[in-house]
């Protein structure tokens, strides 16, 4: 996956003010500040795009936390927003740090190329679960297609 989310293009600001922000937000919801953590949060804002758990683990470097801390982590981050859960087609799950704004990607069914979309307009379908009484509410919404680059290639 060599294309996808850029942070270069004004969405999060530089990956050390994102680590910096899911640190603060780590504290807000008291959530302990560990060097796994630390190094997690540092492999997803240095990412130019969302990655699983297994490719957190692998980015991370030997020894630096294992498979389970990662899975583990990553669960307790997206509870207190400091991630963003991004599923995927076919059970794939992956993670991207949260950037203070809701947006959604999508994704290429063949490379698996993956940008972000701007904005989140759901207010219609929100105003109905409200209406039905229903309250803090969430969604998750990916869209998936093939990109002009595997488009042009058959």
């Amino acid at each position: 996956m060599s294309h996808g989310h850029r942070h270069d293009d004004g969405c999060c600001g530089g990956a050390a003010g994102r680590v910096e922000a899911a640190v603060a937000r780590m504290k807000e919801k008291s959530l302990r500040v560990t060097a796994p953590r630390l190094k997690l949060l540092r492999v997803l804002a240095e990412s130019a795009q969302p990655l699983s758990a297994e490719d957190v683990h692998r980015l991370a470097g030997q020894g630096a936390l294992d498979l389970v801390t990662a899975y583990r982590s990553l669960s307790a981050m997206e509870e207190a927003g400091v991630v963003q859960r991004h599923p995927m087609e076919r059970g794939r799950t992956l993670y991207a740090l949260a950037s203070g704004h809701h947006h959604h990607h999508v994704v290429c069914r063949r490379c698996g190329r993956i940008e972000r979309l701007p904005g989140c307009d759901t207010s219609r379908v929100e105003a109905a679960a409200l209406a039905r009484g229903y309250a803090d509410l969430t969604h998750v919404m990916e869209f998936y297609g093939v990109c002009p680059d595997c488009a042009a290639h058959g």
